[in-house]
């Protein structure tokens, strides 16, 4: 049985959240009171955080996967004695406010990570759930005394999150690697915004959860917070990483209880009413009583202050040790910030130099490695093939797969499972090939909404893995990666700027993609890796007059200054600009833009990707030599010629748009 303490704070919660839905006429009533037992007992029994210091490294982490039932976590927060005002909880939704509709990174005392859409909420936890026990091997790497990362992560989800194919992806993962630290409470409504799950969904998912291997509990009655309690008690326990799920009607108590009426619709005037009554509630809305504030408060001092107290004491063992690698990592953990660099001025290549650029990279990354164990990443089943594996690894034989994560080919979960540990403080990169792009579209988004440091690393990215065929090529992708705001994709020709690339990334410290070109690619002439962080310079400089400028980035600008070079013979004086980031090029500003670009000269573009996106460089539409269309099945050498990108098709284009 509940006492008078618990029933009271759980009901005056409930009656908060739906009164700033009612008020923002946006969120789910039907999630938060079915939610509301869970999240109650997971904060008024289990949570080990500090409000007063949200921040605190060894605070467990909460990831609300289904962002729409977020005013219950901003009442919880505030009944916490987090840095929530009663104003901030009236203005839930309205423009301006820390209380937005969905949760957002940076913004609210308390919330981890911007979850985003449905599911991505899953791998974010895992993703912080691994990032504790990767930092926590690294420390006992240099001193197994010191446990100063021993928190959970707990990942609030339901119906809609689960059968997300991202879901299922991070949840296989989460169980390969036996994370134990990471329970998930599953409100399972047995409903989604359409209906029934049922007519969407039908199989036995204790059996499955634990076929994929897993701790599950099923309860019967989600509502009851004894057995709840126990639940998550026992999952703590299991050694295993755990999946609890609460079977509880969707829209508890309302009048359209389980009914997916509640789903996305504010309750009705007298509903609202209804359940005040039925509560025992007389307060004003958006009220809470004092003595609610202060158990709540009260049960989170107490059961974190002994914890906190003998944390300080290894925290403070640990800033005695003489470790540099211990303070990184404190410090990263702390500031969310791993600063790395890389300084191309340090090596001098050989002109000759000509290799694949995917070897390049390795190399240049494996240079970057032994600054710190906390740079690290991994891919989805192409480290073979994208080169980006880690071999200086300074950990022992046993833990190498920390700084080399094998996703599989679960492309959905990696970008979501990356964003997790980057939040966590850890300077991280995935990589796959760029056709693969799309899969990870949506974390790629979250992580420039969020603007953290992650790096995507993107192989075989022309038609030129024509053997493969058309479902291999990217066409669009590229396209698709510019259009994303505060992202910053660089496309790099040769290894002076994969150097460039490397060391801009590193100091800017954001989301970047970094497109790597399988092919080989020999060092340019006047190639400059300093020049990477305007976007664009250029590479070749006319002689006497200007004739036209020819822009191109990557495997196509080796093309293009050969174009350049054996056009000059015809009597064409050209200036080759290589564009390896439009993106920096554009914040470098008109000055600069008009200095390289000048706009009263003929300028084409060259790219063997989709050409719309080139427009505004381009003296006029025609002026894009791009590809617009699928390509085809063959030897590489076949299908550029077939497409119109080999090198004598792409001379005798440029010749004819200079006539």
């Amino acid at each position: 049985m509940m006492n008078q303490d618990d029933i009271r704070t759980l009901n005056e919660l409930k009656m908060l959240s739906i009164d700033m839905i009612s008020r923002a006429k946006s969120g789910s009533p039907g999630l938060v009171l079915s939610m509301a037992p869970t999240i109650y007992t997971l904060f008024s029994r289990h949570l080990i955080v500090r409000p007063n210091e949200p921040n605190w490294i060894n605070r467990d982490r909460v990831v609300l996967s289904s962002g729409n039932a977020s005013s219950l976590l901003y009442a919880m927060l505030y009944l916490c004695g987090y840095s929530i005002r009663k104003e901030d909880l009236m203005n839930y939704c309205s423009l301006g406010s820390i209380t937005p509709g969905y949760p957002e990174y940076g913004l609210t005392p308390g919330i981890e990570i911007s979850t985003g859409l449905f599911g991505e909420g899953i791998g974010n936890a895992v993703g912080m759930a691994l990032a504790r026990n990767i930092c926590q091997t690294i420390i006992d790497n240099e001193d197994d005394r010191i446990k100063l990362l021993d928190y959970d992560t707990y990942c609030i989800c339901t119906d809609r999150d689960m059968i997300k194919g991202n879901a299922e992806e991070s949840l296989s993962f989460a169980a390969s690697k036996k994370i134990s630290n990471l329970i998930f409470l599953y409100i399972h409504n047995n409903m989604i915004q359409d209906g029934p799950l049922d007519i969407v969904k039908q199989e036995d998912m204790v059996k499955k959860y634990q076929a994929m291997g897993f701790y599950v509990d099923y309860l019967k009655d989600g509502t009851n917070i004894k057995e709840i309690d126990k639940a998550i008690l026992n999952a703590k326990k299991s050694g295993k990483p755990s999946i609890l799920i609460m079977k509880v009607a969707l829209g508890k108590e309302s009048f359209n209880e389980n009914t997916n009426i509640t789903y996305n619709n504010p309750l009705a005037t007298t509903d609202v009413a209804n359940l005040r009554k039925k509560w025992n509630l007389f307060l004003p809305p958006f009220e809470i009583s004092k003595d609610s504030m202060i158990f709540m408060q009260k049960n989170i001092q107490e059961r974190t202050e002994k914890k906190y107290k003998k944390w300080i004491e290894i925290y403070n063992r640990s800033n005695s040790s003489t470790s540099l690698k211990l303070k990184e990592i404190i410090d990263s953990i702390s500031q969310k910030q791993l600063h790395l660099s890389f300084d191309s001025d340090h090596y001098k290549i050989n002109d000759g130099y000509c290799e694949p650029l995917t070897e390049t990279n390795q190399k240049i990354m494996n240079m970057i490695a032994p600054q710190s164990n906390l740079f690290l990443g991994g891919s989805t089943d192409h480290f073979s093939t994208c080169q980006t594996f880690i071999k200086q690894n300074e950990l022992s034989e046993k833990n190498k797969w920390i700084r080399n994560i094998y996703f599989g080919l679960r492309s959905h979960a990696m970008g979501s499972i990356i964003n997790g540990m980057a939040v966590t403080g850890l300077k991280v990169f995935g990589s796959t090939k760029l056709i693969y792009a799309d899969y990870i579209k949506p974390s790629i988004r979250m992580s420039s909404l969020m603007n953290i440091p992650v790096t995507y690393i993107f192989t075989h990215d022309t038609i030129s893995v024509g053997e493969q065929g058309p479902a291999a090529e990217p066409i669009e992708q590229l396209s698709m990666l510019h259009t994303i705001p505060n992202l910053v994709v660089y496309r790099p020709a040769d290894i002076l700027e994969v150097m460039g690339s490397w060391e801009t990334i590193l100091k800017r410290n954001l989301p970047s993609a970094l497109i790597i070109t399988q092919n080989n690619a020999p060092k340019l002439p006047n190639s400059n890796a300093k020049m990477v962080s305007k976007g664009a310079y250029i590479i070749k400089q006319e002689k006497n007059r200007l004739d036209g400028i020819l822009i191109s980035s990557g495997s196509e600008l080796p093309y293009t200054l050969q174009i350049a070079y054996d056009l000059e013979k015809n009597g064409l004086d050209l200036r080759v600009v290589s564009m390896p980031s439009m993106e920096l090029f554009l914040s470098e500003g008109k000055e600069y833009e008009e200095l390289i670009l000048p706009k009263n000269i003929k300028r084409i573009v060259i790219e063997a990707s989709n050409p719309l996106i080139w427009n505004r460089f381009a003296s006029n539409n025609e002026m894009v030599i791009g590809l617009n269309d699928y390509g085809y099945s063959g030897h590489s050498n076949e299908v550029l010629k077939k497409m119109g990108f080999d090198y004598e098709s792409l001379k005798i284009k440029v010749e004819n748009l200079l006539k």
